[in-house]
């Protein structure tokens, strides 16, 4: 699973803890399930898509809101037929909390694994107003006082929360436990015993629910606890054996595989 962050949506050095911009056609921008470190608001205004979170997931056809809290695992699924029009909203959590006491109930908003949220259309176009004026605004301070609103106008918007189709419970288990043992030794056969269901079905189950094999997603659960690390300046050698990797060369060729690049040139342009 990717770990995606402001570089991969364009905004380099533009990125300044809060940012604003809009995407349309008939393909998103990223291609699979992925998480990352900050905040995201995903209004979403037109487009067939599906919705996957950690543990749920939806078909839409109208207008939809996806909050996701860091971390928080999720994909927004563009069908081609219908054209695709969003508005996101990123900030880190520096940028708001410590700053009004009433962050530590906007925060329990985005839920655990994120939220989904089905406004009428009068109110996705009050949302859509907001978020470009957020995007819009220059001054920190006012850009903060404008996302407490925002989110304000959200928890009210929040009693009627789409009831996104709950994912298969070892589906869910086994995104939770590869993201916690995700450093060590694990084999399709030992998941599936840990979650007393039979391989090839947890195999089916979870390609089909998330778009990724196991494999796969173990691998970027790694790479993320790897950046983590290097970025702290541990050695190849020590993020290796701490992440599950094999040695160095595992690490690094995991890399260019999943981010197009060695971890050094990464971490530069991060």
């Amino acid at each position: 699973m990717k770990r995606h962050d402001p570089f991969d949506h364009g905004l380099g050095e533009v990125w300044q803890h809060a940012h604003v911009f809009s995407r349309e056609g008939y393909y998103t921008s990223v291609a699979d399930l992925h998480r990352h470190d900050f905040y995201e608001i995903n209004l979403i205004l037109s487009g067939n898509v599906g919705i996957l979170l950690g543990d749920r997931r939806e078909e839409a056809t109208d207008c939809r809101v996806v909050m996701t809290p860091p971390d928080a695992p999720h994909y927004v699924i563009c069908r081609p037929d219908t054209l695709y029009s969003r508005l996101y909203l990123l900030f880190t959590r520096d940028f708001v909390a410590d700053y009004l006491p009433e962050w530590v109930q906007f925060s329990r908003l985005f839920g655990e694994n994120g939220r989904i949220l089905s406004p009428t259309a009068d109110e996705a176009e009050e949302l859509r107003r907001r978020m470009e004026e957020i995007g819009t605004e220059a001054l920190p301070f006012r850009r903060r006082l404008l996302i407490y609103g925002l989110l304000s106008r959200m928890a009210e918007i929040a009693k009627t929360e789409g009831n996104g189709k709950r994912l298969p419970t070892h589906v869910a288990g086994a995104l939770a436990y590869l993201d916690q043992h995700c450093g060590e030794h694990i084999t399709a056969a030992d998941l599936a015993a840990y979650l007393h269901i039979g391989r090839t079905a947890l195999m089916t189950a979870f390609k089909r629910h998330t778009g990724s094999t196991v494999g796969e997603y173990l691998t970027h659960c790694r790479l993320r606890r790897a950046i983590g690390l290097l970025s702290k300046g541990d050695t190849l050698d020590a993020t290796a054996a701490a992440c599950g990797f094999a040695d160095a060369s595992g690490l690094v060729r995991a890399f260019k595989r999943c981010y197009g690049q060695t971890p050094r040139a990464y971490l530069a342009k991060r």
